[in-house]
This record gives C-alpha cells, structure tokens and sequence, in this order.
C-alpha cells in the first residue's frame, strides 16, 4: 500500500512539471480586502463571486464580480456598487499573468514563494501588479496565497472620485484611497 502512494505520488508529480487545467475550489477559496476610514477604523470586507483558472500553458486568469462585494451591510454594499465600481458598466475586475517559470515539479506540501507579475484590469484600466505568493501542493490540489496584500490605489483605477463620493454620503472623514487586497485559493486539476 505505501509502495502504491508513493508511486502515484511520483507520477502525479512528474506529470505535474507543465501545467494541466487547474480550476478554482469556490469553497475553500477567498479574496478579501481592507477599508481604512476616518483614519484608523479598519474592516475587512470581501468579494463573494470570482473565479480563478490556470490553463496548460501557464497562463492565469481571476474574474471578480464586482456586484459580489460584501461588506457586512447593505447599504454600503448598493454604494460600492453603484459609486465607486459603478457595475452597469464595469461589471468585472481581472488578473491575469504566467505561472509558466513556477515548476510545478518541485512543489510539495511545504508552500514556496514566488513572486508572479500580473496586471489588474479594473474600471476600464490596467495596472501591472506583483503578487507575492505561497504556492503547495498535496492531495491533487493547488494552493496560491498572498505573502503580503497586493496594493490597489484608488487613482491608478480612476476610482478616487468614487472613493470621495462614498466619503461625502456616509459622512465621514476619510477613506483610504489605497486598499491591501489578500487571498487564499484552492485549485483542483481539471483533467
């Protein structure tokens, strides 16, 4: 029996050095961010509907439903919507970049950095991004989580006059105008 798991281990990573269809386990997987008001009154919020795929080539690719932000209440959830991403327009947020110089072949369950160059795409800009990531791999699956936040700045997405008109209708001081975006997926291998 040991015999057995040890060569399907060995299988699974020796055909595991290219990339395979990898696609998102939406149950064990999140993508959250920070909001930061009135200078120090810190809540985390999230997005509940996205979906993250990893084709044979390497190439990554995360689509956030922007009209899935959940911040805990209603009413800011309608604003963010409407004010700030604005959906009817801009209905999506994506990441896209290659995983294809991660060799796949050397990842086990203990999780290695790596830093992935990537470009947001959100309210009809583009943005090159790093994300520092831990990538392992144990029992066929795929997992990628922030090392430290990737930082989205309201200007670079001409999001900081929606920011500002979130400020005014809730009455507040100041909101952040950059936001620390973190997140933990799990990815199973289509094939």
């Amino acid at each position: 029996m040991l015999k057995q798991s040890i060569m399907a281990a060995a299988l699974m990573l020796s055909s595991a050095g290219t990339w395979a269809d990898w696609q998102l386990d939406s149950s064990q997987s999140t993508l959250t961010f920070l909001s930061d008001k009135n200078a120090g009154v810190v809540e985390q919020h999230a997005f509940e509907v996205f979906d993250v795929a990893v084709s044979e080539a390497g190439e990554i690719r995360a689509d956030i439903e922007l009209a899935s932000v959940e911040t805990r209440i209603g009413i800011r959830n309608e604003r963010m919507r409407e004010m700030l991403f604005k959906v009817a327009e801009f209905p999506k947020a994506t990441l896209s970049g290659n995983l294809g110089e991660l060799d796949l072949a050397s990842l086990g369950a203990a999780p290695q950095m790596a830093s992935i160059p990537l470009t947001l795409s959100l309210h009809g800009s583009a943005q090159a991004v790093v994300a520092d990531v831990w990538v392992s791999q144990a029992e066929g699956a795929l997992y990628v989580s922030t090392v430290n936040p990737i930082l989205v700045r309201a200007a670079d997405f001409g999001l900081a006059e929606g920011v500002e008109a979130l400020r005014v209708v809730a009455g507040l001081k100041t909101i952040g105008q950059t936001v620390p975006v973190s997140f933990n997926l799990r990815l199973t291998n289509a094939q």
